[in-house]
Formats: C-alpha cells, structure tokens, sequence
C-alpha cells in the first residue's frame, strides 16, 4: 500500500504519523537484521487514544498494523510490509508504583522500572537476562527470566490496557474480561496491542552471590543443575556456552543466590555484587559488544526453543554436536534456562507436553553472524534453525516465538494444540479483520470469516 493509501482520511491524532521514507526505512528491519519489510506508514502515539483511533483507521481499510517496542524479535515478528508500525516507544513512563505493583506505559523498558523500583527498594520478580526490552514487547511473547522458580513475565501481570483489532481501547485484568487478559498474555499481538500494564513487584534483594563452574561433560553438567534447581537455595540457574571470544563447546554452569548462602564448589568463580548490578550486567556487555563489534547491525538469526527435561540432554547434546564457529559467531552464545514448570502458568505461553518432571527448559542458540553476510548464510542461518526446530519439537519441545525460523499456516495449530480452536474464536471477536501483526513468522491469515469493518 502507497503511504498516501494510509494517510486518507486519518482522524485528527495527539501525536505524529510520519511517511517520509527514511523514517520507515528505519523501521524496515527488527533486531535479526534478516527480514525487512518497509512499512508504508509508522504512528508514534501521543496516546493510548491515538492507537485505538490509528486501529479503527486500519480495519476499516484492511491494514495491517503492528506495535514495535525496540524491534528486538528477530525473524520479522514485527515488521509490517505496506502496513503501519505503532511505536510504542512514545507510550513510556512509569506512571505509579505502589508496595507490590507499578503501573508502566507499554514503551517502556525492564531496564527503567528496574531502576525506578530500585528507589523504592522493590524490584521485578521475573527479569529477563537483557533488560533493555519493553514491557508490552515481553509480555506479548513471554518474558522468560533466569529464575528457576519465578515464573515468566507474563505470570505477574495485574492489569492490562490494550486496544483490539477492533479499535476498542480496553481494560483486562484476571477478572475483567479475563479471555482477552490471557489472549494478549504471550499473544504475540494477535489480539491487542498492548498500550499500558500494571505489574508485580516484589521486595528487592540487598546483594547476589553466584559462581560460574566450567564442565567438561553435559550429562555432568545437566545433573548438577537440577540438583540446584530443585534445592531451593540458588534463584537463578542456567547453562552457557561459548561465550564471546570463545571457541568450542564449553559447558558452564551458573548460579546465584538473593540475599541467601551458596557455596561455590571448588574450582568455581565466584562473584558478589548488589542487586541492581546483578540484573543490568548483560546490559552493559550489550553496550560493549555495540562498541567492540557493531553489535546491532550483525545478523542474528536466533533460535529458541523450550525442551522436556526428560530430552533435554538428547536435544542439547544433539545441538552442540553440529554447532560450529559460524553458527555461534564473536560475540554469540548459546543459553540453556531451567524452571518450575508449575510457575509458568499463562496458557498461551506454550510449553512441552508434561512428562513426569518439575522441570522445563528453554534453550537458545543466540548467533551473531559476521557483519558482511550474504543472502547464502541467512539461507543457511534459515534452514539450520528449521532443522534445529524440528528435532526439538519431535523430542517434544515447543517453540519459543521469538527466533528467526521459516514457518507457514501449518505450524500454528499443532503449536497451539487443544487451545487453537478457542484462540481462532478470539481472533475472529477481537480482530474481525485480521489485521494485528501480520510479521513473517507471525499467525497465519485470518480464517473464513474475517473482514473489514464497513464504512
């Protein structure tokens, strides 16, 4: 669609609608660097208002439309070819915080309520490794921290304003329309998008004190981590490999302790720190790697999957095997997260099926391609993720949506199991046109039944 196309008859908007093409070209590309997509029009709110006036906009003429924290999905989630990006960034601030909750514009980032809280002397319950997302960007797909037993972001929700594919602004919370509350949670904008959030807080700890044990084996290694997991006194545990500068597969493990005793075992490297450098290290790593490496201009097609513990050790080992120096890259890492499977309680964050365990893992193989790649290694990059994709999901993975990997109509209903007929039903209440977040590996379209709003 031609930007003039979007731009007639645009109701009278608080903020701005820009069509000038260096502004959408910006906006062409998310975090993976490997799909674009020009839109043909980029809102930046001035209101939850103008997004619901921008929505309606759109469904009358069958638009699609998208919202866009920081564009930190990689395989084109959302990107909106012809379509409307809503950046959400002009939605920031956070606007109340109270002893257990804080209320937050959707544009604005973990790293600044973690901040804010700070000052208050809460914190978030469940902060991802990078806090440098936005908070209707995680919650829209998960928000999937390091703690073993916190849950995920979207398992702290209090209350959500969201505007429909309808072009209804709305409240939801588990008690008022509590259908949509769940849709949007880890929705991946199929049902709203998400203008405003009130979350959990929790007291926030004084200090952290972990360790990082290098392993030469992974039955060794997977072993230990669930005797830490299920002990109780270590908040967070994941697995790493090939860390920047590395090459080769080496297993480390990693533990920390909130304001608690964890003994190191020997041979371990151990670190105490306060809690606010704890949980915004990765961010500044992120900063140097930008310096170091041009970061945020380097492919990353990433892949993320969650694995059954009773496979884990099968797909990992598998994984590891076949990754060599390309497939991690300087600057790249491969993560293996473990949790309480009874803390992840969302039902549209979709896990493996139980199989007798506690615990769940997710598993992420985080590349950085070299900055002068060609169409050959996104290619490969592509059928490498299908392929690491489809033996997880045979061993009983689920796939977390996140990742850089080739998708069509077919993969959504088996992704969604037993809960895809009831969210067809949501999608066709809440977005009769089928016109939320069309991106490459986003839902397939609409089924019969959709349509336009009429004049």
């Amino acid at each position: 669609m031609r930007p003039a196309d979007v731009t007639a008859g645009v109701p009278l908007l608080d903020g701005s609608l820009h069509v000038d093409l260096a502004t959408r070209r910006r906006y062409a590309f998310d975090a993976g660097r490997i799909s674009t997509g020009v839109p043909a029009a980029v809102l930046r709110p001035g209101s939850a208002a103008d997004v619901a006036r921008m929505v309606a906009h759109c469904r009358r003429h069958n638009v699609p439309v998208a919202a866009r924290g920081l564009g930190n999905t990689t395989g084109g989630q959302s990107l909106v070819p012809g379509g409307v990006v809503v950046d959400t960034a002009t939605l920031t601030g956070v606007r109340a915080i109270g002893p257990d909750r804080a209320t937050v514009g959707a544009g604005t980032t973990w790293l600044e309520l973690a901040r804010a809280a700070a000052t208050h002397g809460l914190a978030i319950p469940a902060a991802t490794g990078y806090l440098a997302l936005t908070v209707g960007g995680t919650l829209s797909v998960g928000g999937v921290p390091p703690a073993v037993a916190a849950g995920a972001q979207v398992d702290h929700v209090r209350e959500l304003e969201v505007v429909t594919g309808d072009g209804e602004l709305r409240r939801c919370s588990p008690t008022v329309d509590g259908e949509l509350f769940e849709a949007v949670l880890a929705g991946l904008g199929q049902f709203g998008i998400i203008t405003e959030a009130t979350v959990g807080l929790v007291p926030a700890p004084a200090t952290v004190r972990g360790w990082s044990l290098p392993h030469t084996r992974l039955p060794a290694l997977l072993t230990d981590l669930r005797a830490l997991a299920r002990g109780g006194e270590a908040t967070e545990v994941f697995g790493d490999w090939w860390r920047p500068g590395e090459v080769g597969e080496v297993h480390h493990l990693n533990a920390f302790a909130f304001d608690g005793v964890l003994d190191p075992p020997a041979g371990a490297e151990v670190r105490e720190v306060e809690y606010l450098e704890h949980v915004t290290r990765i961010d500044e790593a992120v900063a140097r790697l930008r310096t170091a490496i041009g970061w945020d201009a380097l492919p990353k097609p990433w892949l993320t999957v969650w694995l059954p513990d009773s496979r884990v050790e099968e797909v990992v080992g598998a994984t590891l095997a076949e990754l060599g120096p390309a497939d991690v890259g300087v600057g790249g890492f491969v993560l293996l997260y473990t949790h309480h499977r009874a803390a992840l309680t969302r039902p549209s964050l979709r896990l493996p099926d139980p199989d007798g365990s506690d615990l769940v893992h997710l598993f992420t193989v985080m590349t950085a391609g070299p900055p002068n790649a060609d169409a050959g290694f996104a290619a490969a990059m592509l059928e490498r993720n299908r392929r690491l994709l489809d033996r997880a999901l045979a061993a009983g993975g689920a796939r977390y949506p996140i990742g850089t990997v080739p998708s069509d109509a077919t993969d959504w209903p088996a992704h969604y199991g037993d809960r895809w007929p009831h969210l067809v039903a949501l999608k066709r209440r809440y977005d009769p046109a089928g016109i939320l977040t069309p991106g490459s590996v986003g839902w397939p379209p609409l089924p019969s039944g959709g349509s336009p709003a009429p004049e």
